[in-house]
């Protein structure tokens, strides 16, 4: 702590002040202030009583009057103080700083160089600050601090609150889509029994009372599903998920996900609410000429694995369910793509597709028609018996979403499930999934014709802000402990 602000605050206390009262009495925000001196001619004033309350972002002391700029959640405005017009104005100057938060009352009115402000009558603080503020309100200039300490560069970094809000502004109009199409908004666990829904690495932790492993969830799929087969034909869900995985400037271990499921819908129907869901986010922060300018275009991987490599999917596998790991491994080491020799093949199949195909996607660009070997919850494409009804979405190389026309023949989903699983064994792929028997069974109640849509929050909050950094849209990344 400061010593000379503790100074300070001992000084309030033996003037019999609170420093930290628990109520204000504001009336007005500063963006309220600045509407109502927008008509007024500079000097002029309002015949009406104005109550403030916000944080003290700059003090300007001149002689028996002084000017300070202060800030609350709606922007900044400014006060006006008299040595003749405040009773313990004396106080002001000896314990106000910049970074204490204050209420204060008078009358509004706009200054000689048009400047809103409030012409302060009486005042009191609010919270004595003890630390000050970075750099005089210039803001964080070290991005790792700004991470850790979030709240200070919310409070004085004005880019970092437009980025929050933004995002805030963003899911709520997701979820307004949504809501207006009748999906049901719900709740699936964090804990599962099991990982599954993907191919991932979980967090485990370890309920004590049941004496059993727990995992954090890496998906929310599965039991989405359920509630399908249960009857609530339209659902979704926006939720942290957690991989245990690492971290860089696309990856947080712990991220939010809106996944979506659509009874009697398919892949195409979740490409069309896509397409929905993304200009109702950019609109929401950009306007609807920026939404309507935002173009989608749509490539078959088929057909550019075909142009990267020289040929067809099938050349790599031994069947649908499983890769050829020798000719794989060839086809990478033809096209000079840098891989783990140790790796899972699925993670191979990736890194080819990462540096061969991703960069020359257009800007929005649907990818459709993916191997049913590394898609083991969709649904076979008729007739094509290598690939399945599968899109995700990129923007600049970088996905954003993944869809399916789910798979719910319960007896094709065990043996995908069984195959993944033989992974852990054949391959070492520690993120293979086991059987989820209960989710089988569910299935073998029937589930209807169903779509299903994943979409990455921070991600698309990046592509639509224009952000290189998950860090940026994450208000609480997660941080390589001190040492």
């Amino acid at each position: 702590m400061d010593q000379i602000r503790l100074g300070k605050l001992d000084q309030l206390k033996k003037l019999g002040i609170d420093p930290y009262p628990a109520r204000s009495g504001r009336t007005h925000l500063a963006a309220q202030i600045r509407e109502l001196c927008e008509p007024l001619e500079p000097t002029q004033k309002l015949d009406q009583d104005a109550s403030v309350a916000g944080r003290i972002t700059h003090i300007r002391w001149m002689g028996k009057a002084c000017f300070m700029n202060f800030q609350d959640g709606s922007g900044k405005a400014q006060l006006y103080w008299r040595a003749d017009e405040i009773s313990n104005y004396q106080t002001v100057i000896d314990t106000i700083e910049a970074g204490d938060i204050i209420w204060a009352q008078g009358f509004p009115f706009k200054t000689k160089t048009g400047e809103p402000t409030v012409h302060v009558k009486s005042w009191k603080i609010l919270s004595k600050a003890l630390l000050p503020l970075p750099e005089k309100w210039h803001g964080l200039k070290d991005v790792e601090a700004r991470y850790r300490q979030r709240y200070l560069d919310l409070a004085s970094n004005p880019e970092s609150t437009r980025l929050a809000l933004a995002r805030s502004r963003m899911v709520s109009a997701m979820r307004r889509v949504l809501d207006e199409k009748c999906f049901v908004e719900v709740e699936t666990p964090i804990f599962h029994p099991q990982p599954g829904g993907a191919s991932a690495a979980p967090f485990v932790s370890h309920h004590e009372a049941l004496g059993s492993d727990l995992y954090l969830r890496i998906a929310t799929e599965l039991y989405l599903k359920r509630l399908i087969i249960g009857g609530i034909e339209r659902v979704y869900e926006i939720g942290k998920c957690f991989r245990n995985e690492g971290i860089d400037t696309t990856h947080n271990p712990e991220f939010t996900m809106m996944e979506v499921y659509e009874s009697y819908g398919d892949y195409r129907s979740m490409m069309a609410l896509t397409q929905e869901l993304v200009r109702a986010a950019s609109g929401s922060v950009g306007g609807r000429d920026q939404a309507q300018s935002i173009k989608f275009e749509e490539r078959r991987l088929p057909d550019l694995w075909h142009e990267a490599t020289g040929a067809a999917f099938e050349s790599i596998m031994t069947d649908p369910y499983h890769f050829d790991r020798a000719k794989l491994m060839a086809t990478a080491e033809r096209l000079g793509t840098a891989m783990d020799h140790k790796a899972p093949s699925h993670k191979i199949f990736d890194r080819i597709i990462d540096e061969k195909i991703l960069p020359g996607l257009p800007g929005y660009c649907f990818l459709v028609d993916y191997p049913m070997v590394i898609s083991p919850l969709a649904k076979g494409a008729p007739g094509e018996p290598y690939w399945v009804e599968r899109f995700e979405l990129f923007h600049n190389g970088a996905e954003l979403a993944n869809a399916f026309s789910e798979l719910n023949d319960p007896q094709e989903q065990r043996r995908r499930m069984e195959v993944q699983a033989q992974g852990r064994l054949t391959e070492g792929d520690l993120e293979a999934a086991p059987v989820d028997e209960d989710f089988i069974e569910a299935l073998e109640h029937g589930m209807a014709p169903t779509g299903g849509l994943g979409v990455g929050i921070d991600r698309l909050c990046m592509a639509l802000l224009g952000i290189d950094s998950i860090r940026e849209v994450i208000l609480f990344p997660t941080l390589k402990p001190i040492q």
